[in-house]
């Protein structure tokens, strides 16, 4: 006879899987198709930001962003600053200075204005309004250096697939002296590479 009577059963847990929020991320179960975009977005002494690709999926599109800060003879203050504006956390967790935070916006072929706004800086979650509007999501996959240097990487997701005709691709980053700058890219191009995308599962 043992002393110490055996464990009593425990329950399995009970899971539940979280279902995708389509206006705020991609889909996870689809390879996208790539469309060759390579455009340089800001540079100054200390700053270099670039689009360096666009992934096309069934029902929206993500894009994708590259930065890189560079010390440059800073002073360490000047450099921490420089650093807290570049990574977003400044003393209350959002930018030192929200009016110079970096921005990001789209002007749609049918006119429509589409804006990153809200998370992360202000609380509120990017999400279309209705099911006629698009949503423009900023998920910050994250940024990493030291004493010298900084790099980050950036995604954007527009949800749902745009209209046909040209995107203007608007941003601007007054902390780190950088105007408004947009681009031009090819609404249509994005549709059309829609209909090769790949699902890994059924």
């Amino acid at each position: 006879m043992n002393f110490f009577p055996p464990d009593p059963e425990i329950p399995e847990p009970e899971e539940s899987e979280s279902e995708r929020q389509p206006w705020w991320q991609a889909p996870e179960d689809e390879l996208p198709v790539l469309l060759p975009v390579s455009e340089t977005l800001a540079v100054n002494d200390h700053l270099a930001l670039g689009l360096i690709g666009v992934a096309v999926y069934s029902d929206g599109v993500e894009f994708r962003l590259e930065g890189r800060l560079r010390r440059d003879g800073l002073p360490a203050a000047e450099w921490n600053e420089l650093c807290a504006d570049f990574v977003g956390h400044g003393p209350m967790g959002g930018p030192t200075n929200p009016a110079g935070r970096l921005r990001f916006g789209l002007v749609l072929g049918d006119g429509e204005k589409v804006l990153v706004e809200g998370f992360p800086y202000f609380g509120g979650e990017a999400q279309a309004s209705d099911t006629t509007a698009h949503s423009l999501s900023r998920n910050s996959a994250g940024a990493s250096g030291g004493s010298h240097s900084y790099s980050s990487t950036d995604r954007l997701w527009l949800w749902p697939l745009p209209p046909e005709g040209p995107i203007e691709f608007v941003m601007q980053w007054p902390a780190l002296d950088v105007d408004e700058r947009r681009i031009v890219l090819d609404g249509s191009a994005m549709r059309d590479l829609a209909t090769r995308v790949q699902r890994f599962w059924d």
